[in-house]
């Protein structure tokens, strides 16, 4: 009733002047810049949701650090038509100084099996130091200093939905082994 009446095309604009979202829909290079930038996100999801290929292989090392960093990484082939037939799990053999070792399984939940995914990866080689520093890091006890850690792939193929069978045993292949830098010195 009383007030002042509203301006058409500036509902929700700052006081003191046109905010960023403002200023880019109004210019031509913003436009442009709004409408490339949308196009190379869902290009990004495309090309990362293709299956195995030869153009899927030269795409992801492209897209791939884009759509980690804005949470875009699902991987549909979870799904039909080809759902996996091998189900994985990384361990770590720690070695301590004293000649005795343990295991570490990584935590059963989503964020650690999305890692699991992601660091088992030939491709991922770039993460294993920090992986296995991390996991030495964390195992360290009064007494007991961590000398070594060695990544382990675990692998077995699943039986088919609704056989009753037993999954096999597990495969074992340690990829990556890692020396703890002073690892045995008090």
């Amino acid at each position: 009733m009383g007030g002042p009446p509203r301006t058409p095309g500036r509902v929700g604009a700052r006081r003191g002047g046109e905010g960023l979202q403002e200023r880019l829909e109004a210019s031509r290079a913003g436009r442009w810049l709004l409408s490339a930038a949308l196009a190379f996100t869902v290009g990004s999801v495309v090309l990362w949701n293709l299956p195995e290929s030869a153009i899927r292989d030269l795409a992801v090392p492209v897209v791939e650090p884009f759509v980690n960093a804005t949470g875009l990484d699902q991987a549909w082939n979870l799904f039909a038509p080809n759902p996996p037939q091998r189900t994985y799990e990384v361990v770590a053999r720690i070695d301590y100084a004293d000649g005795s070792a343990a295991l570490w399984r990584s935590p059963r939940n989503d964020r650690w099996r999305k890692w699991l995914g992601v660091v088992r990866a030939d491709r991922s080689r770039r993460l294993w130091t920090s992986t296995a520093a991390w996991i030495a890091e964390h195992h360290d006890a009064a007494g007991r200093r961590t000398q070594r850690v060695e990544l382990i792939l675990r692998q077995r193929d699943l039986p088919p939905p609704g056989s009753g069978e037993s999954p096999p045993p597990w495969r074992e292949d340690g990829f990556y082994t890692y020396e703890v830098p002073g690892g045995g010195s008090g």
